[in-house]
């Protein structure tokens, strides 16, 4: 394997000028902890619904930095990891509802950029979930039977070894199932909604990490430069949201990987069956996928989901060879024809687990500071809805996103995870635990 750079291939195909820093105290109506994909769609529906609205948004790096601008670009109508445990903790019809929510937004996402002419290099190309065990063509087929039991519909056939070759050619392929979706530049995505909305009067401090958010009759952001206080506080820090001690243990910051080639020259396109750029997913809980990118590029991700002592999440950890040498060893077995891709981009990213692996959204007691997060490695559509989530719950509006499975209520609520050092020692057995089930057919 050859690397070069420990650098988020996306971050480079966009150049950024970073918004001015937070200097002075400021006043607002609204305060968005978070320049991710959560806190800037909420920003959007909220302003689109009250254009007066004094909106800040509040960013420790630039709006695209983190998770959303890393992510692998898979838009997909999926929700938290497990659909089994969504239907048996909400049932079909709510698990009904969010799901038909999540799956417009795929489409919404792709109007949303034409309209405002921001290329994210969307392409509604659907995706492949491909099983290459036993156990996993398991998976399929009961995944399948239960999206049909939701859906009150049948779905489309697994596709046979054969059939699913013949779609994306990979000897390691058993079977697949082909599920609507699309793909888009995640960072593009991100720089052109903070782009939007700044546009539409949002003020954007980047380079803005926050201390505290205090709570009180009008809450407060403490940053380094000075202190917004607020009607209310929206707080959207994904992976991060467990460093605010309102949300203290409530997710668990897991390492993903990825890394991306030098641009496939036409003699290796044509020795791999795929002419309809669809993405790739394997059916397990920590999958390992594949894409093009938009110049041709294989962008190889996932494999081992790593848990550091402390929740690290420092940038050092983006180096682990251990992750690269893993992700390597499965690209061999999926597609031994292109050993000789030269993988010139490897980097890491932090996703936000829970206890439930499903999101989170809803207000803390007083009414006034609302949140957000739980995505799981699954939130670029998924976020778009819960844009909306929040805006009618900060706007106080009762309406089915504001009903959505989403919602934390009195029987639901985000549970917290043990401390160290149980956490450390859970988060190894669980990953043990997961890689045992899943092996068996």
């Amino acid at each position: 394997m050859t690397s070069r750079k420990h650098v988020v291939y996306w971050h480079e195909t966009e150049p950024v000028v970073p918004e001015p820093p937070l200097r002075e105290n400021a006043d607002c109506d609204i305060a968005i902890v978070g320049g991710g994909y959560t806190g800037l769609w909420a920003a959007h529906f909220l302003k689109e619904a009250e254009p007066a609205l004094d909106i800040r948004v509040i960013e420790a790096e630039y709006a695209g930095y983190g998770a959303s601008g890393r992510a692998d670009g898979f838009v997909t109508p999926t929700i938290g990891k497990d659909i089994q445990g969504l239907v048996r903790t909400f049932g079909t019809r709510r698990s009904l509802e969010a799901s038909q929510a999540v799956g417009r937004s795929v489409l919404e996402i792709g109007r949303f950029a034409r309209r405002n002419k921001i290329d994210v290099e969307y392409e509604a190309n659907d995706y492949l979930m491909v099983a290459t065990t036993q156990a996993q063509l398991k998976r399929l087929r009961a995944d399948r039977e239960l999206a049909g039991t939701i859906a009150g519909r049948e779905q489309p056939p697994l596709l046979s070894a054969a059939q699913a070759r013949e779609v994306i050619g990979s000897p390691a392929v058993l079977g697949a199932t082909r599920t609507g979706g699309a793909l888009v530049n995640p960072f593009k995505l991100a720089r052109g909604v903070a782009r939007v909305i700044k546009e539409r009067g949002v003020v954007i401090h980047e380079n803005t990490p926050v201390l505290e958010v205090r709570p009180g009759v009008r809450p407060q952001v403490v940053t380094p430069g000075g202190t917004i206080t607020a009607d209310k506080v929206i707080v959207a820090a994904n992976a991060l949201q467990s460093t605010f001690q309102q949300f203290r243990n409530k997710t668990v910051p897991l390492w993903s990987y990825a890394m991306v080639s030098e641009p496939l020259t036409e003699e290796q396109l044509g020795r791999v069956d795929w002419a309809g750029r669809e993405g790739m997913v394997e059916a397990k809980t920590f999958l390992t996928c594949a894409r093009f990118t938009a110049d041709n590029r294989l962008l190889w991700a996932g494999g081992p989901a790593f848990y550091f002592w402390g929740r690290d999440t420092r940038r050092r950890r983006m180096n682990d060879q251990r992750a690269y040498r893993a992700l390597f060893e499965e690209f061999g077995r999926f597609f031994p024809m292109w050993r000789d891709l030269r993988f010139t981009y490897t980097y890491g990213g932090v996703m936000d687990i829970t206890r439930d692996y499903a999101p989170h959204f809803g207000s803390l007691p007083g009414g006034n500071i609302f949140y957000g997060y739980g995505f799981n490695g699954n939130g670029i559509a998924a976020t778009h809805t819960g844009g909306k989530v929040l805006r009618d719950l900060v706007l106080g509006k009762d309406s089915d996103f504001s009903r959505l499975l989403y919602v934390d209520d009195a029987q639901r609520s985000a549970r917290a995870f043990p401390p160290e050092p149980l956490l450390y020692i859970g988060a190894r057995a669980t990953a043990r635990l997961m890689e045992w089930k899943e092996s068996r057919a």
